[in-house]
């Protein structure tokens, strides 16, 4: 299923205060600095340029809301694990994660990005466990997908079940692999209406 668009930005905000009450679904989009996470969301969203891509982690360093034009909503959390930032500056990231995550009445679950070359990797480990504490509905996807073979794709995806305990096989992406936005759609649905 392919996505209707176009996608619209609502807002950014660096407290959890600032984040406006919204009408619909939302659905954050969590994963560590350098997965992949503002890729993943342009290609997904068909929109080259709606979140920031840089090569240096940590670029999104605000919650950053759009709107999906079937009245869903996404929230681009800041990335968790490694970025060059002060202390003061990634205690607010986690402040805003752990307040969004845990505070948000109309969030509908986590669509949580995983590199696929590192399954197991501690901030994700630490993430993991986090997200199963707060019993919110997840939906991992592995990124960077056309790093690997196929072969090698669904090695990593088995050995990500069975780190983390997922009972459904990942959602496997690359933004360079043409059928990637489709099968994450038709994905993401299956889930959502769980």
């Amino acid at each position: 299923m392919q996505k209707k668009y176009p996608v619209k930005f609502v807002q950014s905000a660096a407290h959890f205060k600032e984040l406006p009450k919204l009408a619909g679904e939302e659905y954050a989009v969590l994963g560590r600095s350098n997965v992949g996470k503002s890729t993943f969301i342009n290609h997904a969203l068909a929109s080259g340029a709606l979140a920031r891509v840089s090569k240096r982690p940590g670029k999104t360093t605000l919650a950053n809301l759009y709107r999906l034009d079937d009245g869903l909503f996404w929230v681009d959390l800041p990335g968790y694990g490694y970025a060059k930032a002060s202390i003061a500056e990634k205690e607010r990231w986690s402040k805003l994660i752990a307040d969004y995550c845990g505070k948000r009445e109309n969030l509908a679950g986590i669509i949580w990005l995983l590199d696929i070359r590192h399954p197991g990797a501690g901030a994700d480990m630490e993430a993991g466990a986090w997200l199963k504490g707060m019993g919110l509905p997840v939906l991992p996807v592995l990124t960077k997908g056309d790093k690997l073979s196929r072969s090698m794709q669904k090695k990593q995806s088995a050995e990500f079940c069975k780190v983390f305990g997922f009972t459904e096989n990942p959602i496997i992406y690359s933004a360079l692999e043409h059928g990637a936005r489709g099968r994450f759609w038709d994905g993401f649905e299956a889930w959502r209406r769980r």
